[in-house]
């Protein structure tokens, strides 16, 4: 990028939009839905839980460690892909980076949390069933 004019003619734009549609307030609400449902997870997904945080709709769920080990954000992002849903293990710690596009819904964010928590329990009982 060189400061080209069509370069800040298109950002600006893009701002103005960010400005009529409220994308920023619809980051809030639903960033705030998100981090709550997260935070609400039934007893079987929360055991296995040790953080969840973000800003906005960059989120972030932290995996304990001493009760899951070491490969279940994989597990549980390939158990989210077998329903239809992109989220992206980190390399440290066990934790699951969930993204949505800042247009996203309430529907859409009601759509993750429901495929979410059976994703973690399908994770955890495939690793209890090959330990066995």
């Amino acid at each position: 990028y060189g400061g080209n004019a069509v370069a800040c003619a298109a950002a600006i734009a893009t701002l103005d939009v960010f400005e009529q549609e409220n994308v920023l307030e619809n980051v809030r609400q639903r960033g705030a839905q998100l981090l709550d449902g997260l935070r609400s997870m039934g007893p079987e997904a929360s055991k296995m839980v040790s953080d969840v945080r973000g800003l906005g709709l960059m989120v972030a769920i932290e995996f304990d460690m001493k009760v899951v080990g070491r490969g279940f954000a994989s597990a549980v992002a390939g158990e989210c892909f077998d329903r239809e849903m992109l989220v992206l293990p980190t390399g440290h710690r066990e934790t699951l980076r969930i993204i949505p596009a800042l247009t996203v819904g309430e529907s859409e964010i009601t759509e993750i949390l429901a495929k979410l928590e059976p994703s973690i329990a399908a994770a955890f009982a495939s690793r209890a069933a090959a330990a066995e």
